[in-house]
Order: structure tokens, then C-alpha cells, then sequence
């Protein structure tokens, strides 16, 4: 039988080349895992490129187990940590492309409160303890009713064409993810007002 929460405790490690290694199970060290996992290039190729991967993996590896295993391929670290991310095994899903309907980034005070709702947890700075990744995304995989996440993400996910609808689409629509050359473009531009004199300024002399 498939790991489940009846009668499977989630796990405290993540096995890596065989090795079980101790690992940080709180949901907000991996909503960050998850946001740093998708800088990895997949594609990556140049060296800088690759140099870069690595570095973004040694990160999730010191957020996950508090240091790099160095003994370790960090293809197969990433793979696992991966894995471990999914949380308990469910039925498959075939993902639709298109538009997210939901962020942890963005929307991660809709579902702390719609958790506490629902459930009675409360998972905001008032806790002290973890809360353990697994269990966070089986709260959130089963919210229902009329949660204000679940009315976000009903809105988002709108397919159809009609005004009202699609108007709440876009007021309800998450931003774009800054892309590290976007970010590096924003950098560059702000740059050219920093240092030198103000708008309209000359260095003519008196």
C-alpha cells in the first residue's frame, strides 16, 4: 500500500544514493525550496551556466539538511529533494498548461488563514513549532467550501468568455515571475540614476 497519513507518520529524511539524511520538514523552509527549485535552469549548458545550478542547488541542500552533502551527486540531492516535495502519494494528475491558479508566494496568507478556518491550525508567526511539509499540502489539497483562496483560484482558472468572469480573471491574476535577466535589466537601468546628479543637473561652472 501506497504511504498515507492513516497509518504513515510523514518522514523526517530524505534517502539520497542510499543514505537517509535528516532533513527540515517545516512548510516554510520548502514554500522556499519550491521558489528556489524553479531558478534551476534545465536547459543550462555554458559553464557560468552550469556554475550557477549548482551554486542555486547547494542552497536548497543547506535549507533542506543545514549544509551541502558533499559526498553526494547533486543531480540525485535535487532529484530526491524533489520527490520529497510532492508530499504523500496521490492519484496522479495530468497538469493543464496555462495559467497558475495559485502561489505560495503571493497567496500564502489566503491559505495559512483558510487552513486555520477549516482546521483550526494555526500556522501563522503565532507558531513556534514546525509544521510538517506533508501535512501542510494535504490541509491545503483539501480545502472546500467558500475559502477566499478557492474563490482566487476558481476566478483564475476561469476558461469561458464571459465579461464579468474574465474581468475578475484579471483583477484576480498573479504577476509574473521576475526572471533573473528581468532582474538584471531592472538593475542596470536603475543604475544609470545612481551616483550622478539628479535630473536636469549640469557640471557646467559658475
Amino acid at each position: 500500500m501506497r504511504p498515507n497519513y492513516a497509518q504513515d507518520a510523514p518522514p523526517t529524511s530524505i534517502s539520497v544514493g542510499g543514505v537517509n539524511y535528516r532533513c527540515n520538514v517545516d512548510y516554510r523552509v520548502w514554500i522556499e525550496v519550491l521558489r528556489r527549485m524553479r531558478k534551476i535552469d534545465p536547459s543550462a549548458q555554458s559553464p557560468d551556466q552550469m556554475r550557477e545550478n549548482l551554486r542555486r542547488i547547494d542552497e536548497i541542500e543547506c535549507l533542506v539538511f543545514g549544509g551541502v552533502l558533499a559526498e553526494e551527486d547533486p543531480a540525485g540531492v535535487l532529484a530526491a529533494v524533489a520527490e520529497f516535495s510532492r508530499g504523500y502519494p496521490g492519484i496522479p494528475v495530468q497538469a493543464e498548461a496555462g495559467t497558475p491558479v495559485f502561489s505560495f508566494d503571493w497567496d500564502i496568507n489566503a491559505i495559512v488563514i483558510a487552513i486555520r478556518n477549516q482546521s483550526g491550525i494555526d500556522l501563522s508567526y503565532r507558531r513556534t513549532e514546525p509544521f510538517h511539509w506533508w501535512e501542510f499540502l494535504l490541509e491545503f489539497q483539501t480545502l472546500c467550501g467558500e475559502h477566499y483562496i478557492l474563490n482566487l483560484m476558481e476566478a483564475r482558472s476561469y476558461r469561458g468568455r464571459d465579461r464579468e468572469l474574465l474581468r475578475r480573471k484579471r483583477m484576480c491574476a498573479l504577476p509574473a515571475e521576475e526572471s533573473d535577466d528581468d532582474r538584471a535589466a531592472a538593475e542596470a537601468f536603475n543604475a544609470l540614476f545612481e551616483g550622478g546628479g539628479g535630473e536636469g543637473e549640469t557640471n557646467e561652472a559658475d
